[in-house]
């Protein structure tokens, strides 16, 4: 004989509803960065928005002012070709990507763009160079130091890349 409880009595499972995130991607179009982006996409939720984020290095005061905006332009013109590579990786993925690009050095720009979004995570490629390169650091390394939140390293498919 079964005995069951009530409807009642019975507990209710209550699913919260879960808030939509936002992952940061570091991008350089290396192989690394497209195994990063890969990645993030795979991780993020219906919900969740990949950010895309390129750091390009600041463009020297020193240069004259007539050329100085010119170089401006050029570094600019750079890194919307990275960012255009990045659609085209995520243009049928299905998930939410925004594509972004500031001025600075790569590790301080994804800490910052990561604390402004209150992301989830910073999502990084990497790839085995030895101990004489960790040794001088990484935009990973930095990260990995530096983060006030989750940094995901992502290693590059050696088997992808031969």
């Amino acid at each position: 004989m079964t005995v069951s409880a009530p409807q009642s009595a019975r507990p209710t499972v209550q699913r919260r509803a879960r808030t939509p995130q936002t992952l940061i991607v570091g991008y350089d179009r290396s192989s690394e960065s497209q195994a990063a982006l890969r990645a993030a996409i795979e991780r993020a939720g219906p919900d969740d928005t990949v950010t895309v984020v390129h750091g390009y290095a600041p463009v020297s005061g020193w240069i004259a002012f007539p050329y100085y905006g010119e170089a401006v332009v050029e570094a600019q013109s750079t890194a919307r070709d990275v960012l255009e590579d990045a659609a085209r990786i995520a243009e049928d993925s299905g998930v939410e990507v925004t594509l972004e690009m500031f001025e600075g050095a790569p590790a301080q720009v994804l800490r910052s763009i990561a604390s402004q979004r209150r992301a989830r995570e910073i999502i990084v490629g990497t790839r085995a160079l030895g101990v004489v390169r960790g040794a001088l650091g990484s935009v990973a390394q930095e990260l990995i130091r530096t983060a006030d939140r989750p940094v995901l390293v992502v290693p590059v498919d050696t088997s992808e890349t031969a």
